[in-house]
């Protein structure tokens, strides 16, 4: 009998332990990945809701020089009902920027949340948004600033940076 037939008798209980536990942690990691993906895209549809009310809070501004102070003086309806999907309850405008606000529908990571979208201009009056959390660009401006009129304020969210999109971070 050869060396290697005596000790080809199977696995031994630490060898077992030891694969179980490397593909436990592979499944973790895996599980966590595939939520951060998931609330991510959550996020991201959301975003894509707001464009409606950017364009508005945008016309508004070129027609008066100024933000809209709420919903209703930027175009849109009275109310938070409209323009929301799945996840999102409402959207809404604060002196121009326009914040979504996370529902039950949305991942525990989101719910009761919100995310901020900020108008900033150029000197030229162009608008330029920022989502989140990341920092406006140099030469921005509040929107609202070269007139001395009301300015958009930024928000910080309490979203965790992992699940925001790269344009939000």
């Amino acid at each position: 009998m050869t060396p290697l037939a005596a000790t080809g008798r199977g696995f031994s209980l630490a060898e077992l332990a030891i694969v179980v536990a490397v593909t436990a942690l592979i499944a973790g990691l895996g599980a966590s990945a595939y939520r951060t993906y998931v609330v991510r895209r959550e996020v991201a549809a959301s975003v894509a809701l707001a464009a409606d009310a950017q364009e508005h809070v945008t016309q508004a501004f070129h027609r008066y020089g100024e933000p809209p102070s709420d919903r209703e003086s930027s175009g849109l309806s009275r109310g938070r009902s409209d323009g929301h999907g799945r996840y999102v309850d409402w959207i809404d405008v604060v002196d121009g920027r326009v914040d979504l606000h996370f529902g039950d529908e949305a991942d525990a990571a989101l719910a009761g949340r919100t995310l901020s979208l900020t108008p900033f201009e150029t000197a030229d009056l162009e608008v330029f948004w920022v989502c989140g959390n990341r920092v406006a660009g140099a030469g921005l401006k509040p929107l609202g600033f070269a007139n001395g009129a009301r300015q958009a304020v930024q928000v910080v969210t309490q979203i965790e940076p992992r699940y925001l999109p790269s344009t939000c971070r």
